[in-house]
């Protein structure tokens, strides 16, 4: 069917690792290290949450990266979409006319349901839920 993509599966390992640090900050090669990550891959990773305010990072001698919110207020769904966009199980979710049936497509509602289903279990779902089983 679908599958979340590695990048955000390393997203998510990497959002759960600086989770349980207090607050501290890791550099991307200490992330890499304990989660087991392609370290420039991770680079990419990081600077895409980053820029989605999921996590600020500092230079320096005691820099690195650390969360921009508290680990029960990042939701699921904000990780995704940060490094992979929207949940699109089919295209035609967000354009109707991405497909020869258009309108008349009775299988899009639920295509749609299933989208809305996905949205509101990550959406419910915090950083904190995943680091704390």
């Amino acid at each position: 069917m679908f599958s979340v993509s590695a990048k955000t599966q390393y997203a998510i390992r990497a959002m759960s690792y600086l989770a349980t640090l207090g607050g501290r900050s890791a550099t991307s090669a200490e992330i890499a290290s304990a989660e087991s990550i392609p370290s420039k891959y991770l680079e990419g990773i990081m600077s895409l949450l980053k820029t989605s305010g999921l996590v600020d990072s500092e230079r320096g001698k005691h820099g690195g990266y650390r969360l921009a919110a508290d680990p029960a207020s990042i939701t699921m769904l904000s990780i995704v979409e940060a490094l992979d966009g929207s949940v699109k199980p089919v295209t035609c979710v967000d354009a109707i006319g991405s497909c020869a049936q258009g309108q008349g497509c009775q299988p899009r509602k639920f295509w749609i349901g299933l989208k809305d289903a996905i949205d509101e279990y990550l959406g419910e779902r915090t950083l904190k839920d995943v680091t704390e089983g």
